[in-house]
C-alpha cells in the first residue's frame, strides 16, 4: 500500500515561507510512528514539517526526497518531488483569471488573499504592490475581485443546472397590488429575509436578503414586510422557483459555455482558470474510483479548453479531513464521511486521481495539479473548541468541531498555496511573451 503522496512539483516563490507538513504527504492516521527523513540542498526539516524560504538568487529547480524507516531502520517507502523556486514578477500584460469551487470558495479568502499579496502594499505577510496586472472576474464579489463559489456542490454542478446557487434569486407566483413604490422592500418568509427585486402583474422577483444564503432555502406560503415599501399586506404564495444556478450554463448547449460566461456579463477572454472541487460527493471511504467525478471534469476541461485555447487551468487538490473529531461532530458515527481514516485515504487517492488525469496527454498541455494537502496544516487550521476530558474531571481538552471546513487561518493558507501557484503561472507566463 503507497503511504506517500508527493505531487510531481510545488512552488516556491522568493521571499515566501514554504511549509510541508508531513500530514499532508503521509497516508497515515500517525505519520509520526515512522522515522520521516527528509534529503534536499535547501531547507530544514523538523518534527511536524519541513520549511524553507527562498532567498535572492535561489531561483529553479531542487531535488527533495522523503522517506520512512522503522525502528529497526529498514526502508519502509520513499519518493522524490520538485520544489521550483521563481522570482515574484508583475505579468507583462493584464491576467483575467476566473475562480471557482464549492463552499471552500463560497467565501472568496483565498482568491482574495493571493490578489492582495500580489497587488497591495500592506497587510501580513505583506503584499508585493504590483498595483494592477491582475482582474478576477465573477458574478460573486469580495472587496475588489470576483469569483465563484458555491457551497455543496461538485464538479457535475458546473456542468448541469440542477443545484440552487447560494445567490439565486426567487421567483413567486402570487396575486398582489405592489407597484414601483415598493422597490426593494424587504420580506420575509420561515425567519429568511427577502429583497423584492422585479414586480410583474403576476410574478415577483426577490434577491437573498442578509444571512439568507442556503443552497436550497425553505420558501414558506406566506411573505410578511417587514421594511420599506408602500403595500404592507402579506403576500400568499401560489408556486416558486428559483432562477438558474449554475453561473456557466447555457440553455441551448444543454451545458457549460464559459465564452458566453463572460460575453453574457461583459468580461474579457480568460487567461487563467483555477478550479477547488471537491469534497463533496465523496461518499465512499478508501475510496480509488473517482468516474462519478471524470466525465463531469474532462467536460468542463474541454469546454474550457475549447472556449480558450490558451488559457492555462489549475485543479487544487483539497486538504485532509479533521483528524481530532471534526468529522465526528459533524457526521456521528455512522453513514457518509463518519470513518475519519477512510475519508482521509479518499481525499489522498482523490488527489492522486486528479494529478494524474493533469499529467495525461490529454491535457498535460494546459491543464496542471495543484498539491494544497501538503501545505496546509490540518492539526492547527481546522476550527475547534476546547472540552472537558471527561464528565468527572475538570481538565479540558481541543477537539475538532468541523469536518473540512477550515478555520479562517486555513482559508489563508489556502491563499498562501494560490499566491506561490499563480506567481509561478506568471512566471512561466511572462517566459512565453519573451
Amino acid at each position: 500500500m503507497k503511504l506517500i503522496y508527493l505531487a510531481k512539483q510545488y512552488d516556491l516563490v522568493i521571499g515566501d515561507r514554504f511549509e510541508m507538513f508531513y500530514r499532508g504527504v503521509i497516508k497515515s492516521m500517525n505519520p509520526y510512528k515512522y522515522y520521516i527523513y527528509i534529503n534536499c540542498d535547501k531547507g530544514s526539516a523538523y518534527q511536524r514539517y519541513f520549511t524553507y524560504t527562498p532567498k535572492e538568487g535561489d531561483e529553479g529547480d531542487y531535488d527533495l526526497r522523503l522517506a520512512l524507516y522503522d525502528d529497526y531502520h529498514n526502508l519502509i517507502e520513499e519518493a522524490t518531488t520538485v520544489l521550483h523556486i521563481v522570482k515574484p514578477v508583475k505579468p507583462k500584460r493584464e491576467l483575467n483569471i476566473l475562480c471557482f469551487g464549492d463552499s471552500l470558495t463560497f467565501n472568496g479568502v483565498w482568491p482574495y488573499e493571493a490578489y492582495r499579496r500580489i497587488i497591495k502594499d500592506d497587510g501580513e505577510p505583506q503584499g508585493l504592490g504590483f498595483k494592477d496586472g491582475l482582474n478576477f472576474v465573477g458574478t460573486m464579489k469580495k472587496e475588489e475581485i470576483g469569483y465563484e463559489g458555491y457551497g455543496g456542490w461538485q464538479w457535475r454542478h458546473f456542468v448541469t443546472n440542477e443545484a440552487v446557487a447560494m445567490n439565486s434569486s426567487l421567483w413567486v407566483e402570487v396575486d398582489h397590488h405592489l407597484d414601483e413604490n415598493d422597490q426593494h422592500s424587504i420580506w420575509e418568509s420561515n425567519n429568511l429575509k427577502w429583497v423584492l427585486e422585479s414586480i410583474t402583474d403576476k410574478k415577483l422577483k426577490f434577491k437573498r436578503g442578509i444571512g439568507n444564503y442556503s443552497c436550497l432555502p425553505t420558501v414558506g406560503e406566506v411573505f410578511t414586510n417587514v421594511e420599506g415599501g408602500l403595500h404592507k399586506e402579506a403576500l400568499k404564495i401560489k408556486s416558486y422557483e428559483f432562477e438558474q444556478g449554475n453561473p456557466f450554463y447555457n440553455e441551448v448547449l444543454k451545458g457549460p459555455d464559459f465564452k458566453g460566461y463572460c460575453k453574457k456579463h461583459h468580461y474579457p477572454d480568460l487567461d487563467f482558470i483555477y478550479i477547488l472541487l471537491t469534497w463533496n460527493g465523496q461518499y465512499q471511504p478508501y475510496n480509488e474510483d473517482f468516474s462519478h467525478h471524470k466525465g463531469f471534469i474532462k467536460t468542463i476541461l474541454n469546454t474550457i479548453h475549447q472556449d480558450f485555447p490558451k488559457a492555462l487551468v489549475g485543479l487544487i487538490g483539497i486538504q485532509s479531513p479533521s483528524i481530532n473529531g471534526g468529522i465526528a461532530a459533524n457526521y456521528g458515527a455512522k453513514g457518509f464521511y463518519h470513518d475519519v481514516f477512510g475519508d482521509l485515504t479518499t481525499a489522498y487517492n482523490y488527489n492522486q486521481f486528479l494529478e494524474n488525469l493533469t499529467l495525461s496527454d490529454e491535457y498535460k498541455s494546459y491543464v496542471r495539479y495543484i498539491d494544497m494537502k501538503a501545505q496546509f496544516d490540518v492539526e492547527n487550521n481546522m476550527p475547534q473548541a476546547k472540552v472537558k476530558v471527561n464528565n468527572r474531571s475538570n481538565k479540558e481538552e481541543y477537539i475538532g468541531t468541523n469536518g473540512v471546513h477550515p478555520t479562517m487561518e486555513g482559508y489563508l493558507q489556502i491563499g498562501d498555496v494560490f499566491y506561490r501557484a499563480l506567481l509561478s503561472d506568471i512566471d512561466k507566463f511572462n517566459k512565453m511573451k519573451e
